[in-house]
């Protein structure tokens, strides 16, 4: 039975990212408390809340936790297995009563994963009820929250790897979705490739510069309005901050920012279309056996770079 490879990314959006660029050595620091965070046994939870056949509301807990299989010899690339301990809740009949009775049983889902520790890319599988978004969600909070725990001052947000979109598809896809009533744009400096980490030392410019000089390492801005017709996409007010992400940096290109989630823009419509560029086509890779996984993992993370 074939697997369905998924790839996403963890980035520094603490100020540690600034530091990376002035001293490159700083990766071997991230790589290692990245390490110690996956290896912590650290438990992330959260509140699931559902509602019975007559409209109450239930709450239930879900529980996520990481545990390690193998590393390869540079302890570089770490293989293991996310868990998501849930309840599972089913109806029987009560032949006494003749009326339905809610009942649950534990159940436990584990996606299996490899996570590279020096550029923070992470590939995994999905099972039916352990989707891809889920996992993105999970995996960020359990090394946030083991980082803290850790005293460590990193903090990453996770993004799934899509197939880069360039600015003139993201405009078409915002003109198509109708009338705008929420536009969200958002921009981090990049967590580079040990190529672009090069080039940043010797030029930091654009967006990049302005957010190292602010101390920024993130920019969320979120437009709405009340009106029928919609935000004006060709304004001054709204086109030069789309146009904004073309000058993230002069040494990425659009479709890099937006497939490893240095970018993203977001909107809603006044009907409710939604748009969402960190949505578009998922990057993906089928394997055979599970034998494959971790191989085929580093060798799309060297694809990925």
């Amino acid at each position: 039975m074939s697997i369905t490879l998924y790839f996403a990314k963890l980035n520094l959006i603490s100020g540690d990212v600034f530091d990376l660029y002035n001293d490159p050595k700083q990766k071997d620091n991230i790589s290692f408390a990245l390490y110690e965070a996956v290896k912590s046994n650290t438990h992330w939870s959260k509140e699931n809340i559902f509602f019975d056949d007559v409209g109450e509301p239930h709450s239930t807990t879900i529980e996520y936790s990481i545990h390690i299989l193998r590393a390869d010899e540079t302890v570089t690339n770490i293989e293991g297995l996310l868990y998501k301990k849930s309840r599972l809740y089913y109806k029987t009949l009560d032949n006494a009563t003749n009326t339905l009775v809610q009942n649950f049983t534990e159940n436990t889902e584990g996606n299996r994963f490899t996570i590279d520790l020096n550029h923070g890319f992470v590939g995994y599988n999905t099972s039916a009820r352990f989707g891809y978004k889920e996992f993105v969600e999970a995996f960020e909070n359990i090394i946030n929250l083991a980082e803290e725990n850790l005293e460590y001052d990193y903090r990453y947000r996770m993004s799934l790897c899509i197939s880069g979109i360039n600015l003139e598809q993201i405009k078409e896809e915002l003109h198509n979705i109708g009338n705008i009533k929420e536009l969200r744009i958002r921009m981090q400096p990049p967590n580079p490739s040990d190529q672009v980490l090069d080039s940043l030392q010797k030029r930091c410019d654009g967006i990049v510069r302005d957010l190292r000089d602010a101390n920024v390492t993130e920019v969320d801005l979120f437009y709405s309005t009340k009106g029928r017709t919609g935000i004006d996409l060709k304004a001054s007010l709204i086109n030069e901050r789309i146009e904004d992400i073309q000058g993230l940096y002069s040494g990425l290109s659009v479709e890099e920012s937006t497939q490893k989630g240095y970018v993203s823009v977001e909107a809603t419509s006044t009907t409710g279309r939604k748009y969402a560029s960190g949505e578009s086509k998922p990057i993906k890779r089928i394997i055979e056996d599970v034998g494959e996984f971790f191989d085929a993992c580093i060798d799309a993370f060297l694809h990925l770079e």
